[in-house]
C-alpha cells in the first residue's frame, strides 16, 4: 500500500482538528460553562455523564461525515438517497437518544434516589431527551454542511486539475504541430539553395540542425528570452542564405527582460510568414522584424510586402495559416486575453504585432 501524502494527511489532520474544535465550542463548552457557575453540578470534571455524551455527539457526527453522507447524498441527491439519508439518521438518533436516556437516568437516580415511577423524574429525563436530540440533530446537521463542503472543494479541484491537464495537452498538441510546421518551412528554404548554391545549402543543413537541436532537446515550456531571441537570430541567418538581394531588418531590445521566462517557439510563426510571404513579391521591400520589451510588456512586430497566393502550390495553400492559427490558440490558452495578436494588410505590405506580457 502506498503512503498516504504528506499534503493529503495534513489536510486531513486539520480537517479532523477543526472538527473536534467546533464541536467542542458548540455542544461541550456550553456543559463545562454550566458545572462551573451552578454549585450542584461543580464536580464536572469527574461527570461521566458529561464525557458520554460528549462521546455520542463526536460518534454521531463523524458516522455520518465518514459513512452516511457518502452512501447517500455523498453519492447523487435523489428522493431515494434523502430517504435512506433520514432513516439512517433516525435510526442514529434513536440509538444515540437511547444511551444519552440510559446515562441521564442513571445520573439522576445516582444523586437523587428517585423512583421509576416519579412524574418529575420523567419529565426531567424527557426535558434532558428533548436536549439531546436538538444537539445530535445540530450535530447532524453541521456534519452534512462540511462533508458536503469539503466534497464541492474536492470537484472544483479535480475540475481544476482537468482543466490544467487539458490545456497542457493541447499546448503539447500545438506545439508539435509547429515543430512540422517549421521544419516544412525550412527545408523549402533549403531546397530552394541547393538549385543556387550547393556549398551555402549544406552550411544551411549544419544551421538547420543547431535550429533543431534546440527545439528537441531544451524542450520546456518556458525559456529564457534571449535564448528565444537567439534562436529568431539563426533562423534569419538561415534565410539570409536565400534571400541575397533582399533587405533584412532585425531589431531586438531586450532591455532588463533578457533571462525573463516567456513561452517557447513564441515568435517563429510570426518570422516564418514573414520570409515566407514577404520574399515572394517581385520588388525589393525589406522584411521587417523587431522585438523589443519594455514597461513589463514584449512586442514582437513584423512588417513584408504581400502578394496574392494563387500562385501558390496545393501543399502551401494547405498549411497557410496553421502557424498564426496555432500561435492565436496557444496566447489563448496561456494568457487569456491579456495577449494580443494583431495582423494588417495595407497595400501590399502586411503587418503584424504580437504583445504579451513580461
Amino acid at each position: 500500500m502506498c503512503a498516504m501524502e504528506p499534503q493529503t494527511a495534513r489536510r486531513r489532520f486539520l480537517g479532523v482538528s477543526s472538527h473536534v474544535l467546533l464541536i467542542t465550542i458548540l455542544f461541550i463548552l456550553p456543559e463545562l460553562v454550566m458545572a462551573m457557575v451552578l454549585p450542584h453540578r461543580r464536580s464536572f470534571g469527574f461527570n461521566s455523564a458529561l464525557y458520554i455524551k460528549t462521546a455520542v455527539f463526536i460518534a454521531s457526527f463523524y458516522i455520518n461525515y465518514f459513512l452516511i453522507i457518502d452512501k447517500t447524498i455523498g453519492k447523487s441527491v435523489s428522493s431515494r438517497q434523502v430517504v435512506k439519508f433520514v432513516l439512517w439518521n433516525l435510526l442514529l438518533v434513536t440509538v444515540a437518544l437511547f444511551v444519552c436516556f440510559l446515562v441521564s437516568r442513571y445520573n439522576y437516580t445516582r444523586k437523587h434516589q428517585a423512583p421509576l415511577a416519579d412524574w418529575g423524574f420523567i419529565l426531567r429525563i424527557l426535558t434532558f431527551l428533548l436536549r439531546d436530540a436538538v444537539m445530535i440533530i445540530l450535530t447532524i446537521g453541521l456534519a452534512v454542511a462540511l462533508r458536503l463542503s469539503a466534497k464541492w472543494q474536492d470537484i472544483q479541484r479535480q475540475k481544476q486539475e482537468l482543466i490544467a491537464a487539458q490545456r497542457d495537452s493541447e499546448l503539447a498538441g500545438l506545439k508539435s504541430q509547429l515543430n512540422p510546421h517549421f521544419l516544412f518551412n525550412t527545408l523549402n528554404t533549403i531546397y530552394a539553395l541547393i538549385a543556387i548554391d550547393g556549398d551555402k545549402a549544406q552550411k544551411a543543413v549544419h544551421q538547420l540542425s543547431a535550429l533543431l537541436r534546440y527545439m528537441l532537446y531544451d524542450d520546456d515550456q518556458q525559456v529564457e528570452l534571449k535564448k528565444e531571441c537567439a534562436f529568431v537570430e539563426n533562423y534569419v541567418a538561415l534565410m539570409r542564405m536565400r534571400v541575397v538581394k533582399r533587405p533584412i531588418i532585425v531589431e531586438i531590445n531586450l532591455g532588463k527582460h533578457a533571462e525573463t521566462q516567456i513561452p517557447s517557439l513564441l515568435f517563429i510563426p510570426l518570422v516564418e510568414n514573414a520570409f515566407k510571404y514577404g520574399t515572394k513579391s517581385p520588388d525589393n521591400a525589406p522584411v521587417e522584424i523587431s522585438i523589443t520589451a519594455e514597461n513589463d510588456t514584449l512586442v514582437c512586430r513584423t512588417r513584408n510586402s504581400f502578394i496574392n497566393g494563387n500562385n501558390d502550390s496545393d501543399d502551401e495553400r494547405r498549411n497557410s495559416g496553421i502557424g498564426l492559427a496555432n500561435l492565436r490558440r496557444r496566447l489563448t490558452l496561456i494568457y487569456g486575453n491579456k495577449a494580443c495578436l494583431s495582423t494588417s494588410v495595407n497595400g501590399n505590405i502586411f503587418s503584424s504585432r504580437l504583445t504579451v506580457p513580461l
